[in-house]
């Protein structure tokens, strides 16, 4: 792995967000590169100084004792309805916490999918890994994947409208093999993963170092499509796949 390479994913490697493989090759570069090492340790620097200065304020005293009466009044003039109030203030920020704890979690299993298919689509570009089966033939490749996959992927091809299939291949993401099918724009190459998802329909679009990835779900399936084309001819594949 060369600097260029390594540079895109020297953030997710610091979060400890890359896949096994794809932390092994940058650790290894980091081991023989003096000037990535450098600025990975800056980064790591950094972080702990942000943590450690981080600006904490104590509130003013008139401030704390104005709070502090009021407390008091309220439960002197009310001592029942207070705790009721006390009690549903709990119940109420109970439920926030739990409702904001799962959000970021589904926000933070989102990036960490959309981290492992950026890092697989670049993986296969880096080796050789590109095809498992090398073929235009939409009844060759989609039979090539019975008995590896609990699925079968519905496998189209392009070739009158730009976009022709060339193959696919067996790729790891979110914990589970899963279809890529590997199409070609000129010298640009997509890569569609594809795996059964029972989360309801939507469509969304990122970009990161230079790659867009576009991802919808549909009929009990989900989609990313990555490549480094221009976002218009990107979304023309998209559409052509959901025709």
């Amino acid at each position: 792995m060369t600097c260029e390479q390594a540079e895109p994913f020297m953030e997710s490697y610091l979060d400890d967000e890359l896949d096994a493989s794809l932390r092994a090759q940058v650790q290894q570069h980091l081991a023989t590169c003096h000037s990535c090492a450098d600025a990975h340790g800056r980064q790591l620097a950094f972080g702990a100084d942000i943590r450690s200065q981080g600006p904490y304020y104590r509130a003013p005293a008139d401030l704390r004792d104005r709070v502090g009466a009021a407390l008091r009044k309220g439960r002197a003039e009310s001592p029942g309805a207070w705790r009721w109030l006390a009690i549903a203030a709990a119940l109420l920020l109970a439920v926030s916490l739990a409702w904001n704890l799962s959000l970021y979690a589904t926000r933070a299993r989102g990036t960490l999918v959309a981290d492992n298919i950026l890092a697989g689509h670049v993986r296969s570009l880096m080796g050789t890994h590109l095809l498992d089966v090398p073929s235009s033939d939409q009844h060759t490749v989609k039979p090539w994947f019975n008995g590896k996959l609990d699925y079968s992927p519905d496998v189209k091809d392009f070739a009158a409208e730009g976009f022709p299939l060339i193959g696919g291949r067996l790729d790891y993401v979110d914990g589970r093999s899963v279809a890529a099918l590997v199409y070609q724009r000129r010298r640009h190459v997509i890569n569609l993963f594809t795996w059964p998802y029972g989360g309801a329909a939507n469509q969304e679009q990122l970009r990161r170092n230079g790659y867009r990835a576009a991802h919808w779900n549909n009929a009990g399936m989900t989609y990313w499509a990555v490549s480094d084309l221009s976002a218009a001819e990107l979304m023309q594949f998209v559409n052509l796949y959901r025709r």
